[in-house]
């Protein structure tokens, strides 16, 4: 690791005030701390994002990449973010927590491996019985999503089918349709997920005051320490320096009002 990613390791960049109708809070992360989890698609994801959106809405766009991304900086930008009044929360995440064998030049898992095998039973990062925010994820928790080469460059295949799918006009859900369509009609056996209360799901993309709070990286399952899951995992983003659990994550969220 180079002195200057020391240096931003050890400092942190403070979080930045979130105000706005429309506002994209985005975190990426490609260069992970050594070479053996580097990405090649998530930078780009970010661009790609902030290009879409702009170009349909007026959004302000807050972007976060690589050593910047940290435990620390997440919990606080969230936090922050959460501290405005919003119509609409969107958690958008090109992460998974499942591994298979794809091990093609062209495509790469956004996983990392747990220290220790762990049994899975269906539950997913972002969601909660009390939502109050729409989660959309790239994939099911028992698949991968891909870092892949796509349209001459790599990308995130959800996002990147995402943001084509994406125009004002449609809903919540039919964003969630078109985008499954896409990535099955162009051999992506992932099938992206979109839960959160009906009343937000029926609602015209981006119509209200709108926090669209992007992470694109590696996801890890991790054993649970409080006693609180059933399969004895949490669910993780692989963060620059380490893992921010559900857990955690959930109890941002429903400070919501």
């Amino acid at each position: 690791m180079c002195v200057k990613k020391i240096l931003e390791w050890l400092g942190g960049k403070p979080p930045v005030p979130v105000t706005g109708d429309l506002v994209d809070v985005s975190l990426v992360i490609n260069d992970y701390a050594g070479s053996a989890n580097d990405l090649n698609g998530c930078e780009r994801d970010q661009d790609n994002a902030e290009k879409t959106l702009k170009t349909y809405w007026p959004f302000k766009v807050i972007k976060f990449k690589n050593s910047e991304v940290t435990r620390k900086l997440f919990k606080e930008q969230l936090t922050l973010a959460l501290q405005e009044k919003w119509d609409t929360v969107i958690l958008f995440m090109d992460c998974c927590f499942s591994e298979d064998n794809t091990r093609a030049l062209s495509i790469r898992t956004r996983f990392v491996p747990p220290e220790k095998p762990i049994k899975k039973i269906r539950k997913h990062i972002g969601r909660s019985p009390e939502m109050k925010w729409i989660a959309f994820s790239a994939c099911q928790d028992f698949q991968t999503a891909a870092d892949a080469y796509i349209g001459g460059a790599y990308n995130g295949a959800f996002t990147y089918f995402a943001m084509k799918a994406l125009k004002p006009g449609m809903t919540y859900k039919d964003w969630y349709e078109v985008t499954k369509v896409l990535l099955r009609d162009n051999n992506f056996e992932q099938i992206p997920e979109m839960q959160g209360p009906e009343e937000l799901l029926n609602k015209r993309v981006f119509s209200d005051k709108t926090l669209f709070f992007q992470y694109s990286g590696h996801g890890t399952p991790v054993q649970d320490k409080n006693g609180d899951e059933a399969d004895g995992q949490d669910e993780a983003l692989y963060l620059y320096d380490g893992v921010l659990l559900d857990d955690e994550l959930h109890e941002i969220l429903t400070t919501i009002s």
